[in-house]
């Protein structure tokens, strides 16, 4: 059963066995898994319920809808945009569907960073295998690469590098390019069409609308979830919400899984909630054609292909080096993010139809950490320290390179970058400027869709949040199943690597 907030008139007290706090790629998996093996399951979802008729296709109004702070959600200096989901399916609905699973070298390294021996690719396999089988995991092949991305393939076969296409979970794909603000077509296998379907089938209760505001321990082990029933859109509190449960399993993503349990005094004995966070930025980067190049890099899959020759991973630092990937978003996305100001502005965006976009990946290693303020009638708002390392923007740099190499061998006549003060290079000869590219706030853009970190997992409380059962050291009944729990970024693209874990956990829990 879905429950809509605005079906909800008054106060609400309930109680249920498994409170599941999220809906995305952690507690859709968790949720359906639970519930189909008979456990009374509760899950909570502070974005609204849409379908497919509900994609509009205006960025104007779906970013509001579909985006935790409509899009605009900033670490404290301003200088990268942290891009998560929030509605029913979270970002599993906006996200642009590559499937990636976490590297060996990665989990190589948790063993010697952490001590984790029970994550690793072999724990994992049939749970990976599980997933992929429900989004019907398969190759972006054939009309699905469009012209955009075959810059990328062009241009880096000219220099002689090697790419490929991505895994994705999209079915009968109509190549409409609205991936990020939620696809019209139910293409795109989410936890919206999948999990949380089987989930409500399986006899779930499942909440849209309603915030979690914080956690309180009872009698006998029991935990009462306290929360507010929200007004959609302006999200503003308006009618209690309270939930006891024997067990409770936070999926609200690595930005408020932390928020609520340090508003819930649970970060007692857990000095590491809220650090180690991971943003793995991402720097758009554009490049201009001649007339005779039409691209109409708004159709078609966004982000299909990508190179990977320059990815450093290995047991010392997990994920390194940097890639290039071919990405777009919408005229109107990609025109916040050309360089210059009213007629210089209008002028580049007559050339719309022959702008490529691609996006240069650099992971990091854990450098920011987070805290929050709380408005009983707003809700959490973030606060995002992060701190970009020399070793990274040094990184950063060698891909803005290695981007504007592979699109001026593909034919481009001039390639910028996200820096409203560094001018756009006219020919491969001025390669050379990017040694001092400009990496800080107020001239520099940077996008993170991977948070992770803030309740890493780990052998004890002094260096991490939760077990390798994804349970709280200090209360072995509240579970994270989110890209919190990674100790450092576990893959390029985090969706398989949280449904795989969680589906490994939530077979934990049943075993259990």
């Amino acid at each position: 059963m879905i429950v809509q907030g605005e079906q909800i008139t008054r106060p609400l007290v309930g109680r249920t066995h498994t409170a599941v706090i999220g809906t995305g790629s952690g507690g859709g998996v968790v949720a359906a898994l639970l519930a189909e093996a008979g456990v009374e399951t509760t899950v909570i979802e502070e974005g609204g319920y849409f379908r497919a008729a509900d994609f509009t296709q205006r960025y104007d109004e779906m970013y509001p809808r579909l985006y935790r702070s409509s899009g605009t959600q900033l670490s404290d200096d301003g200088m990268i945009n942290v891009l998560q989901g929030s509605c029913f399916g979270g970002s599993t609905v906006i996200n642009t569907s590559d499937c990636v699973p976490t590297p060996p070298e990665v989990y190589a390294h948790w063993h010697k960073l952490l001590g984790i021996t029970e994550i690793n690719e072999e724990a994992l396999a049939e749970s990976q295998a599980r997933v992929f089988k429900t989004l019907e995991v398969n190759k972006i092949t054939g009309d699905g690469v469009n012209e955009n991305n075959r810059l990328i393939e062009t241009g880096a076969a000219k220099l002689g590098h090697s790419t490929d296409t991505f895994d994705h979970n999209r079915v009968g794909c109509r190549n409409s390019g609205y991936c990020l603000i939620g696809c019209s077509y139910d293409v795109k296998q989410g936890t919206h069409l999948t999990y949380l379907p089987r989930a409500d089938r399986a006899g779930a209760t499942i909440y849209t609308d309603v915030r979690v505001d914080r956690l309180e321990r009872l009698p006998l082990g029991r935990i009462r979830v306290h929360g507010s029933v929200i007004e959609r859109g302006p999200r503003i509190a308006r009618v209690v919400f309270q939930l006891d449960a024997e067990r409770v399993v936070l999926a609200a993503g690595a930005v408020h899984s932390p928020a609520i349990l340090r508003r819930s005094r649970l970060h007692r004995g857990l000095p590491q909630l809220g650090r180690n966070v991971s943003l793995q930025p991402q720097m758009l980067v554009l490049a201009g054609f001649d007339d005779s190049r039409s691209l109409i890099p708004w159709r078609g899959i966004p982000q299909a292909v990508y190179c990977a020759d320059f990815d450093d991973n290995s047991a010392a630092h997990g994920l390194g080096g940097y890639r290039l990937e071919g990405v777009y978003g919408s005229v109107a996305h990609m025109a916040s993010d050309l360089a210059g100001f009213g007629a210089a502005h209008k002028e580049t965006m007559t050339e719309a139809d022959r702008i490529g976009a691609g996006l240069v990946l650099v992971p990091d290693q854990p450098s920011g950490r987070m805290n929050w303020d709380f408005s009983p009638r707003r809700g959490f708002q973030a606060k995002i320290k992060y701190k970009t390392t020399g070793e990274w923007k040094r990184r950063l740099r060698a891909g803005l390179k290695l981007a504007a190499e592979v699109y001026f061998a593909a034919g481009a006549r001039w390639v910028s970058f996200a820096s409203e003060i560094f001018p756009r290079l006219e020919s491969p000869d001025e390669l050379g400027r990017l040694d001092s590219f400009p990496v800080k706030p107020g001239v520099t853009s940077l996008i993170s869709a991977h948070v992770q970190g803030t309740c890493r997992m780990g052998l004890g409380p002094g260096t991490s949040v939760v077990d390798q059962q994804h349970r709280l050291h200090t209360q072995p009944n509240i579970y994270v199943v989110d890209a919190s729990v990674m100790p450092t970024s576990s893959s390029t693209h985090t969706m398989i690597p949280v449904m795989t874990m969680a589906d490994r956990a939530a077979h934990r829990m049943l075993e259990a």
